[in-house]
């Protein structure tokens, strides 16, 4: 029997995907409507849409590890590693798996992948020196969790849609053809639609990615506190809030993967649009489920 979260994370995943398709066919409409191209234009972004979704599904893991500098090891690079992402999922049913190194002294993971046998947990190299073994052990388990649930899909495909979005978005803006498109239609009706959906895409695209992530990473607090101990994972969000030192390399398209905020950001109005729930919050729900 399905998991209800992992039928909720599926339906998402495809409701992003059609959302993505009806945006796209739309903004194709219009430009054919404006330059009167007939069903040119709305063909070619509905084939564009299918081309990113079809990317974003099969290969949005491999493309979000190329952009975080993730390097693949192996077991005898990191034996310990290895033997605690192995435990975990032996124990709970879960195919392991790849592992990858992000050479940065930050304290950080995340999961990707479209299915838990086709999955990848990358860890930085300040989070094994700077972490004991059985607090690592929590951090592997928050994202086996979110494997498991097939979180890590939802929030990856997110992160490509998201990221297209934007891009397209700006091509409108930088590629003037707002300013064309207020030339060919006089009424102003079609230019006004095309400003709004530009504006309206990358916020929605951006909400979209604080309300997913939010929501699992909570989830996934309590999941992972249950596969080890819950005072092992307090620790370590103890340790993580510590540490001041923001990631490299990554971007707001990806951010709302990691276990925990990789900005280190600490004003009201960065707090109001973080992809994470604050460290704080985070420890005293942990701590609420007792020892």
């Amino acid at each position: 029997m399905i998991h209800p979260i992992v039928r909720q994370n599926r339906l998402k995943v495809y409701v992003s995907m059609a959302l993505l398709t009806f945006l796209l066919g739309l903004v194709g409409t219009l430009i054919s409507y404006v330059f009167h191209w007939g069903l040119t234009g709305t063909s070619v972004f509905l084939i564009i849409s299918g081309i990113i979704n079809f990317i974003a599904f099969y290969f949005s893991d491999r493309l979000i590890l190329r952009v975080s500098g993730a390097q693949r090891v192996t077991a005898q690079q990191i034996p310990q590693l290895f033997s605690i992402t192995q435990e975990l999922c032996l124990s709970h049913q879960i195919p392991m798996p790849a592992l990858y190194l992000v050479n940065e002294d930050a304290m950080n993971a995340f999961a990707t992948g479209r299915d838990p046998e086709h999955a990848a947990v990358a860890v930085t190299k300040g989070l094994l020196e700077k972490l004991k073994p059985e607090e690592v052990k929590a951090v592997i388990a928050h994202e086996i969790s979110h494997i498991k649930h097939y979180d890590m899909r939802l929030m990856t495909v997110i992160s490509i849609l998201a990221g297209c979005i934007s891009i397209l978005a700006d091509i409108y803006w930088r590629g003037n053809l707002a300013s064309k498109i207020e030339e060919k239609d006089r009424s102003g009706v079609v230019a006004w639609v095309g400003i709004l959906l530009s504006l309206f895409a990358p916020l929605s695209a951006m909400l979209i990615q604080l309300a997913i992530s939010r929501n699992r990473e909570g989830l996934a607090d309590a999941s992972g506190a249950g596969m080890t101990n819950p005072s092992d994972l307090i620790s370590s969000l103890k340790k993580i809030s510590i540490d001041r030192r923001p990631l490299a390399g990554v971007n707001r398209a990806t951010a709302h993967l990691y276990f925990s905020d990789p900005y280190k950001i600490a004003g009201f109005l960065e707090k109001l649009f973080s992809t994470h729930p604050p460290l704080e919050e985070r420890i005293r729900q942990l701590e609420a489920l007792g020892p």
